[in-house]
């Protein structure tokens, strides 16, 4: 418990002399051109809510991972669903029917197992909370994180939009992003996810659950896999757009677009926004 309270005492001015790190003059290039009537409103950082993300990976054949999840739900009973987001990424060695990773769970996916890789994740359930302090097995950790992050002053302010076409199944996002103060090196992640997904899964007794509701999984990247490079300049916007297919089994009325934008210190602020407005 020492070392949990090291992280609340501690993150606020860790985090903060990161940021200063990363501030630096320079000169805005939009990704897109943006109309002066488009333009996102400057409003001071302090008026800005920080959101944390935490990414969960997770597996339907780990008799742990539904812990994990429950400590999700807790934490968003506690600081408010929109400002705790989370993503399930479903892969690792937990995510796959056989051991020799032939055939994998119904929840895994290509681009969410090549997370495992890169964050070189060896044990489920583990997670990263702002993609500080790296990945945590520790569920207590996950708690600690997120208290001394969520009120942490953002340096972005992130707006995603959606068109969605039931016809064709065609989602169209856009996400502009203003910057608050000026970051080097900021990516922009944008993501899929679907809740109430009735499915399998192993449960801390040993038994399978095949009625098991999983929220927040991980669906599709919508951006570039490992994100797309943006210039975050201090009251510069700029835009991204993307477009995308919903698959025939995935049900647009539940799903969601998480936009992030990260550096090499942490995410910087996380949005969600449905595909449907409801």
């Amino acid at each position: 418990m020492k070392a949990i309270k090291n992280i609340y005492n501690s993150i606020a001015g860790k985090l903060m002399l990161g940021m200063a790190v990363l501030m630096t003059a320079g000169a805005f290039s939009a990704c897109s051109d943006i109309d002066e009537d488009n333009r996102l409103i400057y409003v001071k950082p302090s008026e800005v809510k920080k959101h944390v993300l935490i990414e969960d990976f997770t597996g339907q054949r780990c008799i742990n991972c539904p812990k994990a999840a429950d400590k999700i739900k807790e934490l968003q009973e506690q600081y408010g669903e929109d400002n705790i987001i989370a993503v399930g990424i479903y892969g690792g060695d937990f995510g796959y029917n056989d051991l020799a990773k032939k055939e994998p769970c119904s929840l895994t996916t290509v681009d969410g197992n090549s997370y495992y890789s890169t964050w070189n994740i060896k044990a489920q359930p583990s997670g990263m909370v702002d993609r500080y302090g790296g990945v945590l097995t520790n569920l207590a950790y996950w708690t600690a994180y997120v208290n001394g992050l969520i009120n942490m002053e953002p340096t972005v302010m992130i707006v995603p939009t959606t068109k969605y076409d039931a016809s064709t199944r065609e989602l169209k996002v856009n996400v502009d992003v203003a910057g608050l103060k000026t970051l080097q090196g900021a990516k922009l992640q944008v993501w899929l996810i679907e809740d109430g997904i009735v499915d399998m899964q192993y449960m801390p007794n040993g038994s399978i659950n095949n009625e098991y509701v999983h929220n927040h999984v991980f669906r599709a990247t919508v951006s570039a896999v490992n994100g797309d490079p943006i210039d975050v300049v201090d009251k510069g916007d700029v835009r991204k757009s993307y477009s995308i297919n919903i698959k025939n089994e995935w049900k647009a009325e539940n799903m969601s677009v998480v936009a992030f934008v990260f550096t090499n210190a942490g995410v910087q602020q996380t949005e969600k926004v449905g595909l449907i407005k409801k």
